[in-house]
């Protein structure tokens, strides 16, 4: 049975979502064209496995449905048994709008106040995919979400690339040289095959054989790669919710370039990609022609967008403007696919406790 948070007229009215069906949830959390993967039910219970409880909500206004959110709550510390426990929530890449409007974006943001204050939290992190220039943006001065101490996500950029069902039109919008090394990919005799996640007997093996594509590629370039076993599972799970899908591409009777795209609404979006050392990219062009057949494949599965990715860090943020910054290269790489570059808001949390709030922030900024 839902358990709901009355309220007034003109006012959010917040609904426990815990007991729905995971399906249930994810036609709104991830399904709809606002939607996220990183706010599916499976990625709550992913996260679960590291020690997070998920909490799912559905918030209401005067009577309509306008927005739901998952959030990942952590205890902070314990006051004895039974008793107020502080705790740290985040909401990873929420709340989903179900209506795109400033309205539905300040009840949102007025419901997970709601949340965190009932919830005992210490502090309430947000980061949904609102464009900084955006009128969603607006909504947050005065809202009572302040930018955050520390960014939770690597990059606040993205690529998205408009997807178009006109074969014709969507080859306008590549550069030349990377039009060339599609037809180069093709002469070469490259090859793209998509897996099919939802089945174990092939699934597996080619996440297997992913995972250490994607290892060497960290080794190479120095980026973090998790665990085995919990990369292998956040894969699985969003595979078998039919929110993910793996490609290869292959050269020479070998498979030399490997990419996993998330789901999220309206958007395909880049998760993580690998190559083995012995890939030689620059002669095959493989990567060229994988790209590209996502792109045809992306629009007919009701696609609107192919999201690259982010091309800045912490260090440098916002997008490259010339070759000094450090990813001119992969900015350049992403453009000449017809990708369009975005900058979204970043990270932005809530604090019940203004005193407690501050206390929270200066210890995170010396640790």
């Amino acid at each position: 049975m839902q358990k709901a948070q009355e309220a007034a007229p003109g006012m959010p009215r917040v609904v426990d979502a815990n007991d729905w069906p995971a399906a249930d949830w994810d036609a709104l959390a991830a399904r709809r064209p606002l939607g996220d993967a990183f706010q599916s039910h499976e990625w709550g219970e992913v996260k679960r496995s590291l020690g997070w409880t998920p909490l799912r909500y559905a918030v209401e206004l005067d009577g309509r449905r306008i927005a739901v959110v998952f959030i990942q709550e952590r205890p902070l510390l314990r006051r004895g048994l039974g008793l107020v426990r502080l705790r740290v929530h985040y909401a990873p890449r929420g709340p989903i709008l179900l209506e795109a409007t400033p309205e539905a974006a300040r009840a949102a943001l007025g419901a997970l106040k709601g949340i965190a204050r009932a919830r005992h939290s210490l502090t309430l992190t947000i980061d949904p995919t609102w464009r900084e220039d955006g009128e969603l943006a607006d909504t947050l001065p005065g809202s009572g979400f302040g930018p955050a101490t520390r960014e939770v996500q690597v990059s606040r950029t993205a690529m998205v690339i408009p997807l178009r069902a006109d074969e014709d039109e969507q080859h306008a919008l590549l550069d030349d040289s990377t039009a060339t090394n599609i037809n180069k990919a093709r002469r070469a005799g490259v090859s793209t095959e998509r897996i099919d996640l939802t089945s174990p007997a092939i699934r597996e093996a080619a996440l297997a054989e992913f995972f250490d594509m994607h290892a060497a590629t960290g080794r190479r370039e120095g980026f973090l790669v998790r665990d085995r076993e919990y990369e292998l599972n956040q894969w699985r799970s969003l595979g078998q919710a039919g929110l993910a899908s793996l490609w290869f591409a292959s050269a020479e009777g070998r498979r030399r370039s490997g990419l996993l795209l998330l789901h999220s609404g309206r958007n395909v979006v880049l998760f993580a990609a690998g190559s083995p050392d012995d890939a030689d990219l620059r002669k095959n062009r493989a990567n060229h022609l994988l790209h590209w057949s996502i792109m045809r494949w992306a629009v007919t599965a009701g696609f609107e967008g192919y999201d690259l990715g982010g091309v800045d860090t912490h260090a440098f943020p916002g997008l490259p403007e010339d070759s000094t910054h450090p990813l001119w290269n992969l900015y350049e790489f992403k453009r000449r696919l017809g990708a369009v570059g975005e900058v979204r808001i970043r990270a932005h949390e809530y604090a019940p406790s203004a005193l407690l709030g501050t206390v929270w922030r200066l210890a995170r900024r010396f640790r």
